[in-house]
């Protein structure tokens, strides 16, 4: 498919609910409170790695004063806000780039809506349900936008979204007033803090549950394999969820997201990269790729 048609396709799938949650039980800001401390988790460091301290090195404070010039350069004349994320596991050493400006999600959220949805079942005491399981799958491969509706209001829609971001240490994410989920602001050391949740051993959910969601997120639909991915060579793993759509709000500029891992013989990587002001979807997907090369290529130099 061509690059226009293909990103006119894409329109259609990134828009938030903004049903009223008719029929929702009332949400218990307590729900997940066994599962996490209610803390903001630091960006840097973090701890423990997941593999040994092989390859790549921690920045110098020159080698993050020049790659962030790099970056400063090229987001230069896009018009385009961004915020980055990323840490190496090899070594734990991480990078960010305006880490903490809100940026709006698109359907990145939907990896935050399955996290969710594990946590309850895991409190829960019982495994997700065949029907959860396919509305998992249907949100993170497929960015099914009528499956993310109804995972919001099942989730306890805005409070328990709010109880549930908390939880995971998200304090930089916060939902839209009336429960459009693409419109939910977050952070990228937001997404990173998810990223790990999801990824290591330092986190809330089960061994299984972390590889029922990292398996869904390395067969992403071919058209949606971009941006993180960028980082990627021929041997390794990737696993993303990437959110994309033109705002109204913003002039019809596009926000541009991707979050997601790589995983091989020579890198280790979890990645966030934000955008929001793109003047089109192509554009903007070339942002993203060329930010995530810069830094992941930065932190693997010998």
């Amino acid at each position: 498919m061509a690059p226009v048609a293909l990103a006119a396709a894409m329109v259609l799938t990134v828009s938030g609910a903004g049903s009223a949650s008719v029929g929702v039980p009332e949400p218990d800001p307590r729900r997940l409170s066994g599962l996490l401390s209610e803390r903001a988790l630091p960006l840097v460091p973090f701890a423990p790695v997941t593999a040994p301290a092989t390859g790549g090195s921690p920045l110098t404070a020159e080698d993050r004063a020049d790659l962030t010039a790099r970056i400063e350069a090229r987001v230069a004349g896009t018009g385009a806000d961004v915020g980055i994320a990323v840490q190496d596991l090899r070594t734990g050493a991480a990078y960010g780039y305006e880490a903490h400006e809100p940026i709006h999600t698109a359907s990145v959220v939907k990896l935050t809506l399955v996290a969710m949805l594990l946590a309850r079942a895991q409190e829960e005491g019982r495994d997700l349900t065949s029907g959860e399981r396919a509305q998992a799958e249907a949100v993170i491969r497929y960015s099914d936008n009528d499956v993310t509706d109804v995972l919001y209001q099942s989730n306890g829609f805005t409070d328990g979204f709010v109880a549930g971001t908390r939880a995971f240490g998200m304090r930089g994410t916060e939902p839209n007033p009336v429960g459009v989920w693409g419109a939910t602001l977050t952070t990228a050391a937001d997404q990173l803090r998810l990223l790990r949740a999801l990824y290591t051993d330092d986190s809330p959910l089960s061994a299984e549950d972390r590889a029922f969601v990292l398996g869904l997120m390395e067969e992403v639909a071919p058209e949606q394999a971009w941006g993180v991915s960028a980082a990627a060579g021929p041997e390794d793993t990737v696993g993303l969820k990437n959110g994309w759509t033109p705002r109204e709000s913003n002039g019809g500029r596009w926000n541009v997201n991707s979050v997601g891992f790589v995983a091989g013989p020579e890198r280790e990587y979890l990645v966030a990269v934000l955008t929001d002001g793109n003047g089109d979807y192509v554009g903007g997907v070339g942002l993203v790729e060329d930010l995530v090369s810069m830094v992941t290529g930065e932190l693997g130099r010998p």
